[in-house]
């Protein structure tokens, strides 16, 4: 059976969020993102984890010092980013 391959789309404040940051920790987490969508379920990656409370529709995956908070669209095969935040200031 063929890995599933899904598509990676930033938001305009994640895309913000990323030119804010070194080109060293953007390229990092843009690798790491490239990584979840190649996986046939991104939800299984060792990195990733759900949320909880009111935001228990999202997901996080942890790139060093950093959160990239996304959602997922399974029907058209997309992972939203919605976010990039430091660990301490996320959520």
């Amino acid at each position: 059976m063929p890995e599933r391959s899904w598509s990676v789309e930033l938001t305009r404040s994640a895309l913000k969020d990323l030119e804010c940051l070194g080109k060293k920790v953007s390229s990092r987490i843009i690798g790491r993102l490239e990584e979840l969508g190649e996986t046939q379920n991104p939800l299984r990656h060792k990195d990733v984890r759900a949320l909880e409370g009111k935001l228990r529709a999202f997901y996080r995956l942890r790139v060093g010092e950093y959160r990239v908070i996304f959602e997922l669209d399974p029907g058209n095969g997309r992972i939203g980013v919605l976010a990039i935040v430091s660990r301490g200031k996320g959520y």
